[in-house]
């Protein structure tokens, strides 16, 4: 399907980095350094242009890393900083596809100059943590440098920041560095995100933080019930802080136990989210984590260390590849024909949920700027400025 056109830039309020684009950068590191080739030429432009995306609100890092080889590591600070120099050495060697958003004019230069917008975020703040026996905010300000302009502040577990969803019997707020973390971040021009944090970190979070806060990927309590799905009274508190609510794709999240969700599971979503929030408090946020995974599954023992020629890939999340299958972090995701809903099912086909919006939600074109992108780049211009 070809990418729906619109007037205004669309933006992708979350996606990991692809697996394929780091992997392919290790290999043929030389070449991107001397300016022969563009890895990101290569892999990410075609698929951001099909679906006619021009923002990414991309997490290069964070609590959870999946990726099964080169990717994965203790060091969550180094594993960060790794990607972000990939990002960056790809724009010092001549790339001019992108630009690595860290201020409001950069935004404004994406879209005057018709390239691709990339903020960059952490999906948990593990890669903040320092030795074992102290916290400091150094890794914060590093990673600032290097280009990180959002924080989640924890994946479904536990981390010296907050608890997520998978702890909330602990009833946890955020620790003292946590609270350090959102007002560093904060007077730096970091977003704060609290996708996965659990309700009694969300609310403490909540009168903690001065300005906007995001939930990048989440979905409708009220809809479905889910771990990762968040009540109406979050959903209020986001859009009184004049923050944005992003809707994921993923079938666990939207249609709970059956095995394959659809556009009407989203729609329904979509539809309470903006009933609570109103549209100009949400956007959507496919969270397709685009690892080169195996399309044999049963192949996957082994797989370690095997190497990506041992079978076939697509460019779908690995839950189910995991080595608890169905299982992140302590929460279940369950053991699905897809990780996400039948139809958008990947970046090919986004442009059937912004169809979707227009012919069966009947959302007006200035309601379908401000969930498609508007939202999430109000944000941003408001943090970063």
């Amino acid at each position: 399907m070809s990418a729906t056109r619109t007037a205004y830039p669309l933006a992708d309020g979350f996606q990991e980095i692809l697996d394929e684009f780091v992997y392919r950068f290790i290999l043929e590191e030389d070449e991107v350094v001397s300016g022969k080739k563009s890895i990101f030429d290569e892999v990410y432009l075609p698929l951001l242009r099909a679906q006619g995306v021009q923002f990414v609100n991309m997490a290069v890092g964070g609590d959870y890393v999946p990726q099964i080889m080169y990717s994965n590591a203790e060091n969550r600070f180094w594993d960060a900083h790794k990607k972000l120099d990939a990002l960056q050495t790809e724009l010092d060697a001549g790339c001019e596809s992108f630009i690595l958003c860290r201020s409001e004019a950069d935004i404004d230069r994406a879209i005057d100059e018709g390239k691709i917008g990339i903020f960059a975020t952490l999906a948990g703040g593990r890669p903040l943590e320092g030795k074992q026996n102290i916290n400091l905010l150094s890794s914060l300000r590093s990673l600032y440098r290097a280009g990180l302009r959002a924080v989640q502040l924890t994946g479904n577990g536990r981390n010296r920041l907050a608890d997520g969803v998978a702890q909330a019997r602990s009833r946890g707020k955020l620790t003292d560095f946590g609270v350090k973390v959102v007002r560093e971040a904060e007077r730096l021009g970091v977003v704060v995100d609290s996708s996965q944090l659990s309700d009694h970190g969300f609310f403490d979070l909540a009168e903690v933080s001065a300005g906007p806060i995001i939930d990048s990927h989440t979905a409708s309590e009220y809809v479905c019930r889910h771990p990762r799905a968040i009540s109406d009274d979050r959903i209020k508190v986001i859009a009184e802080k004049g923050g944005v609510v992003g809707i994921s794709f993923r079938t666990a999240l939207l249609a709970g136990t059956e095995k394959r969700g659809g556009l009407d599971h989203l729609m329904r979503h979509i539809e309470h989210v903006a009933s609570i929030a109103g549209t100009e408090h949400m956007m959507l946020s496919p969270d397709y984590s685009a690892y080169a995974t195996p399309v044999c599954r049963e192949k996957l023992i082994g797989y370690a260390n095997r190497g990506p020629d041992f079978c076939k890939f697509d460019r779908q999340t690995p839950t189910q590849l995991n080595k608890y299958p169905g299982w992140v972090e302590g929460v279940w995701y369950g053991l699905l024909e897809s990780d996400f809903i039948a139809g958008p099912e990947s970046r090919e086909a986004f442009p059937l949920a912004t169809e979707a919006l227009r012919t069966k939600a009947g959302f007006s074109e200035e309601e379908l700027e401000n969930i498609l992108g508007g939202n999430l780049l109000r944000i941003y211009r408001t943090v970063l400025s």
